[in-house]
């Protein structure tokens, strides 16, 4: 089923969330991926993950807010390494099946497994069971909770307009040139 622009949108943004812990700089995640792939509808989710996991690691992952969970679940998940943390977030949190991961994370299912592993034991370690589950069900409704902040439609809309008058002023020059090209070949 292909999600729709603002569907894509909100994918990327929830889950640079996560993986980055900010907002703010999900925000950030979502105009690179943007800037790669132009068209979102056009990809696969798996690729529309990938793109966002790529764009999430050049980003400092930090703790989740803290109205996301509890602090010291925030913790445990900011301790967690890079492919592990995204691992467990896609799959423990984010809700994808092993095989969806590890075509999101561009690795191999057993080492979607060896990533899946090492995090839960890390979070086991960090929290008690319970801890996990609380901990996986506050991401959960935090990740449902998330929409795009206003400024970033405000700001893409100003973009979009500004790209036009820019196409609109190049096509002009354009024309004035062939014009003066062809007043300056013409013979008179």
């Amino acid at each position: 089923m292909a999600l729709n622009r603002a569907a894509c949108e909100c994918r990327v943004y929830r889950l640079a969330t996560l993986l980055t812990g900010d907002p703010s700089r999900a925000v950030g995640v979502l105009e690179a991926v943007e800037r790669s792939q132009p068209d979102l509808r056009a990809i696969a989710a798996a690729r529309l993950d990938r793109l966002t996991i790529l764009c999430s690691r050049e980003v400092t992952a930090g703790p989740l807010p803290a109205d996301a969970l509890p602090a010291d679940a925030a913790g445990a998940i900011a301790g967690l390494a890079a492919q592990p943390r995204e691992a467990w977030l896609l799959i423990r949190a984010y809700g994808l099946s092993i095989r969806e991961t590890a075509r999101s994370m561009d690795c191999s299912v057993t080492a979607t497994k060896v990533h899946i592993e090492l995090a839960d034991r890390r979070m086991a370690a960090m929290l008690d069971g319970h801890g996990v589950a609380a901990a996986i069900e506050a991401l959960r409704a935090y990740s449902k909770r998330l929409q795009l902040p206003e400024h970033y439609a405000v700001n893409k809309e100003r973009r979009r307009r500004k790209g036009r008058v820019l196409t609109l002023v190049g096509l002009i020059l354009v024309v004035v040139v062939l014009m003066a090209v062809v007043d300056w070949l013409s013979p008179g």
